[in-house]
């Protein structure tokens, strides 16, 4: 059966590869976003659909305990592409250890204006300035209690939170405990978006006087929930931005380690070009993809060493292929998050990619 399952994805992929992403490449990169999404309502709504790409996807798992919760591997699905929390049983059957949903705001807002999504395939990259585009909390929140609710779940899932582009910073923290409150229940980790570089003012919170604050609220907001609803609190994790200094991202994580965060992310897409890059005409926004790699290894190493290799750090940022990613976890991730990568490599990669760790990581025992 195995490898039966092995071919299946070995020509799944190659069709992807030589027919659809050619044929999905001819489009605006949002629209072929859209067009995907509409594919997936299909699977998200059919069990029979979802038994199939199961099927062709890898089954073989290896537990990760991290932040109190089990993962069924290193793996996961970053914030922003599915912001609505519409597809998680989807990307969950495609061999996803965990999913991220998000980034959500209180309200819901339609983000910056289009065209706001760029492929680079020269440099396996992404430019995006989307801006949060989002439902609202309230209306996603409600989606996962109908479609993917808490206890019945395949994977654990994240709940990514932001502030509202409208929203003064100097208010930011009430955008934050609002969609805290409102995820709590359904959260299994809530991830406390900074690092955005598509919402204005955001990164300022990335600040001394603005960090340390918010943070301790947060982590208070978490308590008051738990005691509310006589539980334990969420695990929060902090994204970060890779274009802090290494000074910022040490106060950054001091402070979170002392307010009581459980883990980081590091880290979101960077405003930095690099190298040939500059002499190309690139989009303002976030880029992601393979120029990001060193960048975010380099920090996860930093961070790693700074903590004594106490504090969890889940690696994105330029995972394209297995030697990537083993990479990540040699500079202190425990667990990873791709985004671009799916875009490139199509549906069936993270299935063959977290087969391919597991067993790396299994020879290591």
């Amino acid at each position: 059966m195995g490898i039966v399952v092995k071919c299946n994805m070995y020509f799944v992929n190659l069709i992807y590869k030589k027919l659809f992403r050619p044929l999905l490449f001819r489009l605006d990169a949002e629209r072929a976003h859209d067009l995907a999404s509409q594919l997936l309502s299909i699977t998200e709504s059919s069990n029979i659909s979802r038994k199939f790409i199961q099927f062709l996807s890898s089954k073989n798992s290896s537990d990760i305990d991290l932040f109190g919760l089990s993962f069924p591997n290193h793996l996961g699905l970053g914030a922003g592409m599915d912001k609505n929390g519409s597809f998680p049983k989807s990307f969950a059957s495609l061999g996803f250890g965990h999913v991220e949903i998000g980034t959500i705001t209180p309200l819901a807002q339609s983000g910056n204006p289009k065209p706001r999504l760029f492929r680079y395939p020269k440099y396996n990259a992404l430019v995006n300035r989307m801006g949060f585009n989002n439902d609202g909390a309230d209306v996603i929140i409600n989606r996962i209690k109908q479609i993917y609710p808490k206890g019945e779940r395949s994977v654990p899932l994240g709940i990514n939170i932001g502030k509202g582009k409208n929203t003064p910073i100097d208010k930011a923290h009430e955008d934050y405990i609002y969609c805290l409150n409102q995820s709590f229940l359904q959260a299994d980790y809530i991830t406390v978006n900074i690092s955005s570089p598509n919402t204005p003012n955001l990164r300022d919170l990335h600040k001394m006087d603005l960090i340390a604050p918010l943070l301790k609220i947060l982590v208070n907001t978490n308590q008051s929930c738990a005691k509310k609803y006589k539980t334990l609190p969420v695990p929060l994790i902090l994204k970060i931005s890779p274009d802090e200094s290494y000074k910022s991202l040490e106060n950054i994580i001091c402070n979170a380690r002392e307010c009581g965060f459980s883990g980081v992310i590091a880290t979101n897409t960077t405003i930095s070009r690099f190298g040939k890059m500059q002499l190309d005409s690139m989009e303002n926004g976030g880029l992601s993809g393979d120029p990001l790699e060193s960048k975010s290894n380099a920090i996860i190493k930093f961070l790693a060493k700074l903590t004594n290799y106490n504090l969890p750090i889940i690696g994105a940022g330029g995972i394209s292929s297995y030697d990537a990613a083993i990479r990540k976890l040699d500079a202190g991730a425990s667990l990873l998050q791709i985004y671009s990568s799916l875009v490139y490599n199509g549906p069936f990669f993270p299935s063959r990619l977290s087969d391919s760790i597991r067993h790396r990581r299994k020879s290591w025992v």
